[in-house]
C-alpha cells in the first residue's frame, strides 16, 4: 500500500523491489531452546558404526512441538539426518523421546538396536562433512508429516570435524545470551523559530547510557512518527518543522539495528513544548490576502495494480525474487514555496490461504529516472528485506520526496 503526503514537479522514479530471507540456510539463534545435549562417545571417527551410543537432553520437546522429533547434522546451512524420526508411537523400549515433555534419553543400553540414537555413520550422511565446525541438532516438530525445519525449535551441540583424518569431537555447549533491555528518556525544548528540539537518551537496564547500542530513535506525536534519527554515543536528536501556536507532546522509541545485542525499547514518557500565541503589537495593522483556489495541483500516476516478483531462486542459501515497481510520476503545479512532499510506501504480510510470509521480507531500492532538468525529486533510502533490516517495508519508508 502506498501513501502520499505532498509531492513534486514532473518527478519520475522506479523502485526495484526484492523479496529475501526465505531459505534453507537460515540462522536464527532465537529458535535454539534451552537444554544441555550430552552424547557418548564425545569424539570418534566418521566411519565408526554406530556413530553414537547414547543421546541425552536435560529437557523435552516444548508444548506445541511434540508431534515428532529427529536428530540432524548441520553444516554450512546443509542438513542431513543421522537417526530415525521419533514419534509418540516410538516403542518405550527405545527410551524417552521427550515428546511428552520429559527429558530426552536414548541409549543403546536400553535397546541395543536403538535407531533413535543414530542409524548412519557420519561418512554416509547425505551432505558429507568438510573440515570445520558443525552442529548436532535435536529438533522438535509441530507436525509428524510436515516438519518445519526452518522455524520449529531445536536443541544444539557444537561439534568439530577433520576431513583429513575423519575425526570428530564435541566443541562446547550452546549458550543463549538474551538481548540487553533498553529504555529511552526524552527532553523537548522550543527553539527561537518555534520548532521543537527533541533529544532522546538510550539507556540499558542498569540505567547507564548504552553507548554501544546501534540503531535509530523514532520520534512520535499523537501516535504518528514525525521523524527518526540515528543513535550516536547513546543519544539521538531531531528538530521538527516550525510549529503553529499550541501544545505538542512527543515520545521516543529506540529501534535496535542489532536486536540480538540490544532489544527495542518501549515508548518514553511524553515531553511537551508550548508554542505561544503572538499578540498583535500596539498600533499595528493587520494585512491579509486571499489566495484563489485552482492555482495548481499535486498528483501522482503510474501505480500498478499488480507487481510480479517472478519465481524465487535459491541464492546463497536464501530464496530471493525481485521485480520492478515501475515508474511512478509525481507532478506538482503548485506555486513556489508550497509545502514539501514525500511519497511513502509500506507492505502488509503476504498471504495465500493459511500460508503467510511476513511483510518484513520485502524491500526496495528507489531510483530517480528521467532528465535531471525536469526531475527535481530525491530518491528515498534503500530498504533491505529482513534480516538486512529489522522490519523491511513493513515499516513505512520514503520512496521519494521533494519541494517546489
Amino acid at each position: 500500500m502506498l501513501k502520499t503526503s505532498k509531492k513534486i514537479a514532473a518527478l519520475a522514479l522506479a523502485g526495484a523491489m526484492a523479496l529475501g530471507a526465505i531459505g534453507t540456510a537460515q540462522s536464527a539463534s532465537a529458535q535454539v531452546i534451552t537444554g544441555t545435549v550430552t552424547i557418548s562417545p564425545t569424539s570418534g571417527n566418521a566411519a565408526t558404526d554406530p556413530f553414537l551410543q547414547s543421546l541425552q537432553v536435560t529437557a523435552g520437546c516444548p508444548t506445541g512441538f511434540q508431534a515428532s522429533s529427529g536428530t540432524f547434522v548441520i553444516q554450512n546451512g546443509l542438513r542431513s539426518s543421522i537417526a530415525n524420526a521419533r514419534t509418540p508411537a516410538t516403542p518405550t523400549t527405545d527410551g524417552s523421546t521427550g515428546l511428552d515433555g520429559s527429558p530426552i534419553n536414548l541409549n543403546r543400553i536400553i535397546n541395543p538396536t536403538n535407531f533413535g540414537v543414530s542409524n548412519k555413520t557420519l561418512d554416509s550422511i547425505t551432505n558429507p562433512l568438510v573440515t570445520g565446525d558443525w552442529e548436532l541438532r535435536v529438533q522438535c516438530f509441530a507436525s509428524a508429516t510436515a516438519p518445519n525445519f526452518a522455524n520449529d525449535p531445536w536443541f544444539a551441540l557444537p561439534m568439530t570435524f577433520n576431513a583429513a583424518t575423519g575425526a570428530w569431537a564435541v566443541k562446547g555447549a550452546v549458550v543463549i545470551v538474551p538481548a540487553q533491555a533498553t529504555t529511552v528518556s526524552l527532553t523537548a525544548g522550543l527553539s527561537a523559530t518555534n520548532a521543537a528540539n527533541l533529544t532522546a537518551t538510550v539507556k540499558d537496564s542498569a540505567n547507564v547510557i548504552a553507548t554501544a547500542a546501534a540503531g535509530t530513535v523514532e520520534f512520535s506525536s499523537g501516535g504518528a512518527v514525525v521523524g527518526t534519527a540515528p543513535v550516536a554515543a547513546g543519544v539521538a536528536s531531531f528538530t521538527t518543522p516550525v510549529l503553529t501556536s499550541g501544545t505538542y507532546a512527543y515520545t521516543a522509541k529506540f529501534i535496535s539495528s542489532a536486536p540480538t545485542d540490544y532489544a527495542n525499547s518501549a515508548a518514553s514518557l511524553p515531553a511537551s513544548v508550548v508554542v505561544p500565541t503572538g499578540p498583535a503589537a500596539p498600533g499595528s495593522t493587520i494585512i491579509d490576502v486571499t489566495i484563489p483556489s485552482g492555482t495548481g495541483a499535486l498528483t501522482f500516476t503510474g501505480l500498478q495494480p499488480t507487481i510480479s516478483l517472478g519465481i524465487a531462486a535459491l541464492q546463497g542459501g536464501l530464496f530471493k525474487a525481485s521485480g520492478n515497481l515501475g515508474p511512478v510520476i509525481v507532478t506538482d503545479t503548485r506555486q513556489l514555496g508550497s509545502t514539501p512532499w514525500s511519497l511513502t510506501g509500506s507492505t502488509t504480510d503476504f498471504k495465500d490461504g493459511t500460508k503467510v510470509i511476513d511483510g518484513k521480507y520485502l524491500g526496495w531500492v528507489p531510483t530517480l529516472v528521467g532528465a535531471t532538468t525536469v526531475n527535481a525529486g530525491i530518491a528515498g533510502a534503500t530498504v533491505l528485506p529482513a534480516p538486512g533490516s529489522p522490519n523491511g517495508l513493513k515499516t513505512a519508508s520514503t520512496l521519494s520526496s521533494g519541494s517546489v
